[in-house]
């Protein structure tokens, strides 16, 4: 039986990936309310970079989440 494929955006770069049935091809950080693609989940292994840091504030501000302490690097902690 064929289902649909359900995709979503990245909270992060904003691509889009698919999210079920069977296939999930990004991680949800259950912490940040968010829903991110493998490649970034995959790339900031070591933290929220530079480059994605001003879309991951953005989003804790709306979501009224507090901006989490920087980790060893000075990035903000991937979950």
């Amino acid at each position: 039986m064929d289902k649909e494929k359900i995709m979503i955006s990245c909270d992060i770069c904003g691509a889009s990936f698919q999210y079920g049935p069977h296939i999930y091809n990004g991680k949800q950080i259950k912490s940040y309310q968010l829903t991110v693609c493998k490649n970034c989940w995959d790339g900031n292994w070591d933290g929220w970079g530079p480059g994605t840091e001003q879309n991951l504030i953005s989003h804790l501000q709306d979501k009224g989440i507090p901006v989490p302490n920087r980790n060893k690097n000075g990035w903000l902690p991937r979950e």
